[in-house]
């Protein structure tokens, strides 16, 4: 479908919506840059005739191309809908849902556009971007106000959310995880051999049962600074990117967390900004915050770094796909998430993948971590 095609369509269906009302006017609509795990655009309309001019996101469910096996923008809507209803949490304002994709060929979510700036930058947030504009005070007011968001998410009574479990059978959230992630991994790899995600994922399989058991909360599924946008005052203004949402151990979250902090800091060689918290201060401000112990932690890194070395596998398919990578990249096999992985699972490290280098913004001499 063309631009101009999305563009009439909206125009034809939005003043059918009771949030935009029979005199909606749009007055631009492009694409943006961003969403690896969905298409953007940013809407712009006015409600009534002299109002003023308003800014929305429209977030559209990937189909064909996409990074995970069963996207539904249904579900997303849901989560972020009960987040907003049963908690403190800053979320986008949802305005608007066609669940059927009849107006733009797929399901998609409009929702008011938050302003606020994320953490965002290749090769890393401790080199580029926000972070790198503030003092060490205010560097670990946004860490610290990020694991008050998620520590919130996670104190959301799971019964809010039931919509997120039941799907994949019996068992904790966890088992219910690792059955999905078995089967996306399959569809992702298709019969190759990936041999490190290979091995982490049989180790993740082999220990679940070595895991202490923790009662299951509402997880957030993707907790990085990077989805958080924050307020100049350093507050947080909008937690985003909600379709990883699953019901689980807190643990998981926090590993995950750690494994993306370690991504942007250690596994590329990045000293961390004076302020920004190390491992031992995010788990203590967590623990201080959420009121609770967190147990396993090296397991769920391990399962983060699996779950990004996923995602590059089909992000590379589709870049080769695209023309944009060589098929012969090793990328999807050595990279900052696999090189994490194997380290933590004490098998060889593999040397970083040039076209990751470069993806990244890396160094071309550069080897990330050491084995």
């Amino acid at each position: 479908m063309t631009h101009a095609d999305r563009e009439r369509r909206l125009r034809e269906w939005l003043p059918s919506q009771p949030n935009f009302g029979p005199e909606a006017e749009i007055v631009s609509l492009r694409t943006l840059a961003g969403g690896q795990s969905s298409e953007l655009l940013s809407l712009e309309c006015r409600r009534r005739s002299g109002d003023a001019i308003e800014q929305f996101v429209i977030r559209l469910e990937q189909r064909g191309k996409q990074l995970f096996l069963a996207p539904d923008i249904v579900r997303e809507y849901r989560v972020i809908d009960a987040v907003a209803r049963y908690s403190s949490v800053p979320v986008p304002h949802l305005e608007a849902l066609d669940s059927e994709g009849a107006v733009l060929g797929v399901p998609f979510l409009i929702m008011r556009h938050v302003d606020g700036r994320a953490p965002l930058g290749r090769p890393s947030m401790h080199i580029v971007g926000m972070l790198t504009e503030l003092d060490p005070a205010q560097r670990q007011q946004v860490a610290f106000n990020g694991i008050d968001a998620l520590a919130g998410i996670h104190a959301i009574d799971p019964c809010h959310a039931q919509i997120l479990s039941g799907k994949a059978g019996g068992g904790n959230g966890i088992d219910r995880h690792l059955r999905q992630l078995t089967d996306w991994y399959n569809w992702a790899v298709a019969g190759r051999a990936f041999p490190i995600t290979d091995y982490a994922l049989d180790y993740l399989i082999r220990h679940r049962s070595a895991l202490k058991n923790e009662d299951d909360v509402l997880l957030w599924g993707d907790a990085r600074p990077g989805n958080i946008l924050f307020g100049r005052d350093q507050s947080v203004r909008a937690v985003l990117d909600w379709e990883g949402a699953f019901i689980g151990p807190r643990s998981l979250d926090v590993g995950y967390w750690i494994m993306m902090d370690m991504f942007h800091a250690e596994s590329i060689g990045a000293p961390r900004l004076a302020g920004w918290p190390s491992e031992a201060e995010v788990l203590a401000r967590y623990r201080a915050s959420a009121q609770a112990e967190l147990h396993d932690l090296d397991y769920f890194v391990v399962l983060g770094a699996f779950f990004i070395a996923t995602t590059l596998i089909r992000a590379v398919d589709i870049a080769v796909e695209a023309g944009r990578l060589p098929a012969q990249t090793q990328m999807a096999h050595a990279n900052t998430a696999t090189q994490i992985a194997a380290e933590r699972l004490g098998i060889a490290i593999p040397p970083l993948s040039p076209d990751f280098k470069a993806y990244r913004g890396l160094r071309a001499d550069f080897t990330g971590i050491s084995a």
